[in-house]
């Protein structure tokens, strides 16, 4: 906790046909990060297998829609040895199925549009003249899918009609050829198109013809189907996917796979080292495993290690990025600040229970709801204090002061907070410079500040003579200050520098009078809402402006005091002390198998 954990570095020793079944063993259990100790560039087998896989990606994209979902068993082989013969059983098999393919997708098509004729006709949508028109008579006629019917600019010569019950909306247009090409090009301009004409439209036995076609496409696309089915079956089409997808992850993802003519090695990091050698075991394959120190020039990843209480808060370190191995890891101190901040800001007894009661309802689906239950509680809780539920007042009794008719104390117990915040940043400064080996260089930038700011915040307690505290920071700074300074120019350029920053630790804590501010104005909302309440008289009218208050006044501060709570957070305390330079442990992402099969509807 408040320091980052470092990786540890593994070297696996393995059989050299088992290396991607334990490196998919490892990346299943998400516990391992794959990287090879030399200088990053592509190793052999990425060399080897590149233009292989970009093949395999060619055809993925052509035909992943009808690779089927399969899982095989572990395969045993070299990566670089496995994906020759795979692609060569894919290749194969879709030499043969595209023309399977363009046979299914036409019987389709055509299944398609004498489905909706068919629909045309059984519903009588079409009169005997309009049959005889769409057929070729005397007067032209088109039918057109249009999305947007009411957009079409008919020329003068053009009747058109809507063709009842369709859906998506037909229209039916009759008059002279010129004009209707006219009229089909507006059409397909508007993202619309015309439908063919089946022949025999206009026989009195023109249901059963279509039917009896439709029928024909229907067992036309059941045959191809089988024929897929069937090549599938033949050419090993499911084994040769899994096997391609797979060398695909292993070549992406465990690059630090180092093949030899027997054995292989698996490097990378781990930050669960005896599940890891527990999910070795489970594997059944011999391996030799040890930690080892990281090879030099390499940065470690880490990892934040808090409380399940503090873990949600590792998102705000995730706004800036990972705090380095050197520095301090925030996340449990920020869940004591964070709360505190904001239930000061929203202090209400029953707006807060039901921002926490929020929070649990969409925590499950999103992570960050989470943080809303204790900043709901902590509302909850200052809600008491201030004695506001609902924003009605002498519900229950104050535990301390009205807001409106109290300001002031409001108002300066945020400015403690903000000192003690700001001191607290500085000392994790401090015991970064500590572990860094610079304690002396923050001694001679920070200390003197510290301590004249500290002397300064002394002035303020009460029995406390200020004069005496006031000069003896003054003294304290001066012998930093002057530690370790060379000429009298070094001395003044650090006095100077200290003073500097003392002044704006002073105005840093100032800003934190922004959270009795808004204090003061969540009881004041509450307020005016109960003055429209009263407006609105004592029945129903009033309990609805009561009930709609409370919701919006929820809904708008609960954005802005998230809002305040998490600058003060970041931009008044982080920035004392932060330093995002680390590198985040991410773990390898097992390889997946999942391809959905493209049914079309018959």
């Amino acid at each position: 906790m408040m320091r980052p954990q470092p990786a540890l570095w593994f070297e696996i020793l393995a059989p050299r046909e088992d290396a991607l079944g334990i490196a998919e063993a490892i990346a299943s259990a998400g516990l391992a990060e794959f990287e090879s100790p030399a200088d990053g560039g592509e190793n052999g087998m990425h060399a080897e297998c590149g233009p292989l896989i970009q093949r395999f990606r060619d055809l993925e994209r052509e035909f992943g829609h009808l690779w089927q979902a399969l899982v095989s068993e572990p395969l045993r082989a070299f990566p670089n040895e496995m994906l020759p013969t795979a692609l060569e059983h894919i290749e194969a098999w879709a030499r043969e199925a595209r023309p399977v393919l363009a046979s299914i997708e036409h019987a389709a098509s055509e299944h398609a549009l004498l489905d909706t004729w068919l629909t045309l006709l059984e519903t009588s949508a079409l009169d005997e003249a309009e049959r005889r028109a769409l057929a070729g008579g005397i007067v032209a006629a088109a039918i057109h899918r249009c999305p947007q019917p009411e957009a079409v600019r008919v020329p003068a010569d053009v009747l058109l009609k809507p063709v009842p019950g369709s859906s998506p909306p037909l229209i039916l247009a009759i008059g002279p050829a010129a004009p209707l090409a006219e009229l089909g090009e507006r059409i397909r301009s508007l993202g619309g198109q015309a439908l063919a004409v089946p022949d025999g439209i206009a026989a009195g036995d023109a249901t059963t013809a279509l039917a009896a076609r439709r029928s024909t496409c229907a067992a036309a696309v059941g045959a191809g189907r089988q024929r897929l089915d069937a090549l599938a079956a033949e050419h090993g089409l499911a084994e040769a996917v899994v096997s391609a997808h797979r060398v695909c992850w292993c070549v992406d993802n465990a690059r630090a796979v180092e093949a030899r003519r027997a054995l292989c090695r698996l490097t990378g990091w781990t930050c669960e080292p005896a599940t890891l050698q527990r999910r070795l075991a489970e594997v059944a394959v011999p391996t030799l495993l040890r930690f080892a120190p990281p090879p030099r020039d390499m940065q470690v990843p880490l990892i934040l290690r808090n409380p399940w209480w503090a873990r949600p808060y590792e998102a705000f370190c995730g706004l800036l990025g990972m705090p380095a191995h050197d520095a301090a890891d925030p996340s449990a101190l920020v869940a004591l600040v964070f709360p505190l901040l904001f239930g000061y800001m929203f202090g209400d007894l029953g707006q807060g229970l039901l921002i926490a009661a929020l929070g649990l309802l969409l925590g499950r689906r999103w992570t960050l709801a989470n943080l809303l239950v204790p900043a709901g509680l902590s509302a909850a809780f200052f809600g008491w204090v201030f004695g506001s539920v609902f924003s009605l007042h002498g519900v229950v009794t104050a535990l301390w002061v009205e807001p409106l008719h109290d300001p002031m104390p409001v108002l300066l117990l945020p400015l403690g907070l903000g000192a003690a915040l700001l001191c607290a940043g500085l000392v994790l400064a401090g015991f970064e410079a500590r572990w860094r080996g610079e304690m002396g260089a923050w001694l001679n930038d920070d200390g003197p500040a510290l301590v004249l700011y500290l002397g300064g915040l002394a002035c303020l307690l009460p029995g406390v003579a200020p004069a005496a505290a006031l000069l003896a920071a003054v003294a304290l700074a001066l012998l930093l200050a002057v530690r370790r300074a060379g000429n009298g120019s070094e001395v003044l350029r650090r006095i100077g520098g200290s003073l500097e920053r003392a002044f704006q630790l002073a105005i840093n804590t100032i800003s934190f009078v922004r959270v009795g501010a808004f204090a003061i104005a969540h009881a004041g909302l509450s307020s005016a809402m109960l003055l429209l309440a009263a407006a609105a008289g004592d029945g129903a009218t009033g309990v609805v402006v009561i009930v709609v208050g409370n919701l919006l006044i929820v809904g708008l501060e609960l954005l802005v005091v998230s809002i305040q709570t998490t600058r003060l957070v970041l931009f008044e305390f982080f920035t004392r002390f932060f330093l995002a330079s680390g590198r985040a442990f991410r773990p390898a992402l097992p390889p997946t198998h999942a391809f959905r099969e493209n049914h079309h509807e018959t």
